[in-house]
């Protein structure tokens, strides 16, 4: 299918321009509405989708603040989520990272925390505590904090393991060696797959996803590799499919488990492990990003390419270039993704596009909008009310 580039330059050139970092056609924006989005990719199933709302029309700036009030020498920014009424962000400086949160609703910055660790991970939030991903000259660490006060800490095996994954109250994070199931109340660990054998542990190099009965997780190494399904309850293998190595982070969608590998997309019965599709990625391409979206409908960046994806083959439909596009998020009937220093909407039927938010990068979505980046500043643009 030919590139709908031209096309979408054609619907464009009416389209409002990116002023301030939101629309500059005459607009009131609304408060924002949160949704629950804890963690990278939403939820334990890692979708990024939002099957129940849908991005507004238009959007314009409700308020922006710094992510750093402080200026403590913003180096990297790790990520930001949005849950309870609050955007939670955290980032690298010089002396090594802080992390915070600001009000949904108005914008107010809060209290900003500061500490001398490297935060190595985008923050994930369960039961109320922000849990980081801090890394050492020895290591890394996990680490739960609560308003800025320290709470449990858990060493991890390796300099640089995974986001971890929250799902009703555990932790499953990544490391070396395994796997680690953490009880994220007390932060006990419950139960430590290991993978590989006595000479190399089995790495999990990317977060794993979770469903009701399930934790799925891709092994890395040269002594294991391949994709396992471990039960939650204790960690014990209920299937396992040798050999695939993961490029990304899995996704659990519908009846499958899609797993990104080196050229092409990969799809399993999430029940028995058989495999029901592969899409090769287009040429030129050495991998897909993992794909967001729900049963209904998906989507896939290969980088530079955001593509439509049928869940039930795995064929490609419609398919938007750019220079570089970042993972996306189904937000009901529409797309929102990072491409080309902007925050692109496109129509999930046809790939046309509905606004742009000019110089920004994309950091969550809300109900009735999005929260976007520019430089060391977070933006809320919400839906016009004229």
């Amino acid at each position: 299918m030919p590139s709908r580039r031209d096309l979408l330059a054609t619907l464009g050139a009416g389209a409002v321009v990116g002023v301030a970092g939101c629309t500059g056609r005459r607009c009131s924006p609304v408060a924002p509405v949160g949704i629950d989005w804890p963690q990278p990719g939403g939820g334990a199933g890692n979708r990024a989708a939002v099957p129940d709302h849908s991005l507004p029309a238009r959007v314009g700036e409700r308020w922006r603040v710094s992510i750093a009030p402080e200026d403590p020498g913003l180096l990297a920014f790790a990520g930001g989520v949005v849950v309870d009424g609050r955007v939670v962000t955290a980032g690298r400086t010089r002396d090594g990272g802080f992390h915070g949160s600001v009000g949904l609703r108005d914008g107010d910055p809060g209290t900003w925390y500061v500490t001398n660790r490297t935060i190595a991970a985008p923050p994930v939030v369960v039961d109320g505590g922000t849990v980081l991903v801090h890394q050492t000259d020895t290591g890394s660490t996990l680490h739960l904090s609560d308003d800025g006060v320290e709470g449990w800490t858990q060493p991890l095996d390796g300099s640089g393991p995974p986001t971890p994954r929250a799902v009703d109250g555990t932790l499953l994070c990544g490391d070396a060696g395994g796997l680690l199931s953490i009880d994220a109340g007390p932060g006990e660990r419950r139960w430590h797959r290991e993978f590989g054998d006595e000479r190399e542990g089995g790495a999990v190099t990317f977060s794993p996803v979770a469903d009701d009965r399930r934790v799925y997780v891709t092994v890395t190494s040269s002594s294991d590799r391949g994709i396992y399904a471990l039960n939650r309850r204790d960690g014990e293998t209920e299937w396992l499919v040798e050999g695939p190595r993961a490029s990304r982070a899995p996704v659990r969608v519908g009846s499958l488990l899609l797993v990104p590998t080196e050229y092409e997309l990969l799809a399993f019965d999430a029940t028995t492990g058989d495999r029901e599709w592969s899409t090769p990625t287009p040429a030129n391409r050495r991998t897909f990003r993992s794909p967001a979206g729900t049963e209904s409908g998906l989507v896939v960046s290969d980088g530079t390419v955001l593509h439509r994806l049928d869940p039930g083959t795995g064929e490609l439909g419609w398919s938007v270039d750019a220079e570089t596009v970042g993972r996306p998020i189904v937000v009901g009937d529409s797309v929102v993704v990072s491409a080309d220093g902007a925050v692109v909407a496109f129509e999930l039927d046809d790939g046309s596009e509905r606004w742009r938010l000019d110089r920004t990068s994309l950091v969550a979505p809300l109900a009735n909008g999005v929260v976007v980046r520019r430089e060391d500043e977070l933006i809320a643009c919400t839906a016009c009310e004229n």
